[in-house]
């Protein structure tokens, strides 16, 4: 990663075994993780934290993931925050960008493929 102060990733997810396979893959790239295990804590995450990007699990057991996505995009001061939906079903991607989102990670989760999204999304 670049020199400088390091980007924040939201993660949000319910799977201990994918959180932990991000949270590696994320460390070792030199991002700043915050975590949320459901919409409504990834929609106050946002609004406390100011991530730099949202990582976001479509299936959340509170709510669906498209909803957290208009959450987010009707704050004003987060609208911009680029989110990248992750599902392990790919009809979701038209849908997931249709209804916001940045970007799309199909399970099972690939890390160069992350990656290559994280940084194409935040610049770096």
């Amino acid at each position: 990663m670049a020199v400088g102060k390091s980007k924040t990733v939201l993660v949000v997810g319910k799977q201990p075994k994918e959180i932990a396979y991000l949270t590696k893959h994320l460390s070792i790239a030199g991002y700043s993780l915050l975590f949320a295990r459901t919409g409504a804590g990834a929609i106050k995450a946002t609004k406390e934290h100011a991530p730099d990007i949202v990582l976001l699990e479509i299936d959340l057991s509170d709510m669906e993931g498209v909803d957290v996505v208009r959450a987010i995009r009707e704050n004003p001061v987060r609208a911009g925050t680029p989110i990248i939906a992750i599902s392990a079903f790919p009809y979701m991607r038209i849908m997931c960008l249709d209804n916001g989102c940045n970007g799309f990670i199909q399970k099972p989760i690939r890390a160069l493929d992350l990656l290559t999204q994280l940084r194409k999304l935040t610049k770096v």
